[in-house]
């Protein structure tokens, strides 16, 4: 993965990605398989430098390196993706994808320990006693009573057409905390749904966020919380636009938003604009990865290895008692593609 990030990240100022973060990352992808899809994690505010990676896959056997499997974490999740491909199996049923998430700055040990991640099939994702089979099988969590009830009441209380999008088991975090991820709630009943499950915030803050930012983003399209023992005060969401910022004037817009809100300095604005993109071999062809210069070499002039560089969203965290927190999701994504293509195209 560390040949992989040497290509991307050269597009990182270090308003954006400090040094210090450089190297967590860098020592982090040195013992990962390399993956196509992977996201980075950006804190938007002043004085605020840490940095998380995500990387996703389609559920299959991980190229995993010796130091991770002798980590029984890591053991018990290349367990869980082999169940995930077996054909009679409940995971292959309901798990479409899998992302891993990296607290960088939290990762003191030689073998980092992710969260997980699952994204559903659809027309499965509704069902609260399947999402509480499949949390059995996680590795190293623990499923209170407490936890299955309250992931029950969640699903229950979901307007018509809304859906859990997918779950996330913190693992390198303390305690039982499960990330709910659900998208199709009108912004307009964020603050109704928080109180129907249980959520015992002020919910004034989250209803000023939708009426002061909704206007100028396509969707919110995500309201993200934690559950366990209890619904925890910490509340996320997640503001999309369709298109990337050369062809989409409100992200500069939004984000001017978030700089009068104080939760975005103009520099990380600026490289969030900078960063979407293609990059080729062309551009740095000491940095390409070997594997993918083999590859480019056996399609000759049928297709080109390139890594497409999005922004993904942008999330505001609300916690009571904390400040406001907006934070960048920036993706980087490596494909093959029709050398014709990508000519006309540049």
């Amino acid at each position: 993965m560390a040949d992989y990030l040497k290509v991307v990240t050269s597009y990182l100022p270090s308003e954006l990605l400090s040094p210090n973060s450089s190297l967590h990352l860098q020592s982090l992808a040195q013992i990962l398989p390399p993956f196509s899809s992977a996201m980075l994690e950006f804190r938007l505010g002043a004085d605020q430098s840490q940095t998380d990676m995500s990387v996703f896959f389609t559920p299959r056997i991980l190229n995993l390196s010796e130091t991770l499997l002798n980590h029984g974490v890591w053991q018990a999740l290349q367990d869980f993706c082999q169940n995930c491909v077996e054909p009679t199996s409940l995971e292959h049923r309901y798990v479409k994808k899998i992302a891993l998430e990296f607290d960088l700055d939290e990762q003191q040990s030689q073998v980092p320990i992710p969260s997980i991640f699952l994204f559903w099939n659809e027309g499965n994702v509704n069902d609260a006693q399947a999402l509480i089979e499949i949390l059995f099988r996680l590795p190293n969590y623990l499923v209170s009573s407490k936890l299955q009830s309250n992931l029950q009441l969640c699903v229950n209380s979901l307007p018509q057409g809304a859906k859990v999008e997918h779950i996330g088991a913190m693992l390198s975090r303390p305690g039982e905390v499960l990330r709910l991820i659900v998208g199709g709630i009108p912004p307009q009943q964020f603050s109704d749904y928080l109180m129907q499950i249980g959520w015992c915030e002020s919910t004034e803050t989250i209803s000023t966020l939708v009426s002061n930012l909704y206007g100028l983003v396509d969707e919110i399209r995500f309201l993200s919380f934690d559950i366990g023992d209890v619904i925890y005060p910490r509340v996320g969401l997640e503001f999309f636009l369709k298109k990337q910022p050369e062809h989409e004037p409100r992200w500069e817009l939004f984000l001017d938003r978030l700089i009068e809100m104080g939760l975005c300095t103009p520099a990380k604005k600026n490289a969030l604009l900078a960063w979407s993109g293609i990059s080729q071999k062309a551009d740095n062809p000491e940095l390409w990865p070997q594997n993918l210069s083999r590859g480019d070499r056996l399609l000759s002039s049928r297709a080109s290895s390139v890594f497409w560089r999005t922004i993904n969203h942008i999330k505001i965290v609300y916690q009571t008692d904390s400040p406001l927190e907006a934070k960048g999701y920036l993706t980087f994504s490596h494909q093959w593609i029709d050398a014709r293509t990508l000519t006309t195209s540049c």
